[in-house]
């Protein structure tokens, strides 16, 4: 998982990057910043609950693929994306 210096530093720089062209104006952007750590965080969270879901799939299969093959990258990908929908991602 990234460190939360990691992503205050990236929360930082699409905030400012978002400001800065105009897309966005923060009112308050401390409550802003929390806010956006907070889904950034919750995204995270949900990334990994479907990435550990879907490697649990592959490798819980009678004859699994050796990982990071192609096949398991294809199935990876699979499982990932319909790991991702039932989280609603």
């Amino acid at each position: 998982m990234i460190s939360d210096e990691k992503m205050s530093h990236i929360v930082h720089l699409l905030m400012n990057g978002l400001e800065k062209e105009g897309f966005v104006s923060f009112p308050n952007k401390e409550i802003a910043v929390r806010e956006a750590h907070k889904i950034s965080n919750l995204y995270l969270g949900n990334l990994k609950g479907a990435a550990d879901a879907a490697r649990q799939r592959i490798l819980s299969q009678k004859k699994a693929p050796v990982e990071k093959s192609p096949q398991w990258d294809i199935l990876y990908q699979k499982y990932l994306e319909e790991e991702l929908q039932k989280r609603g991602g």
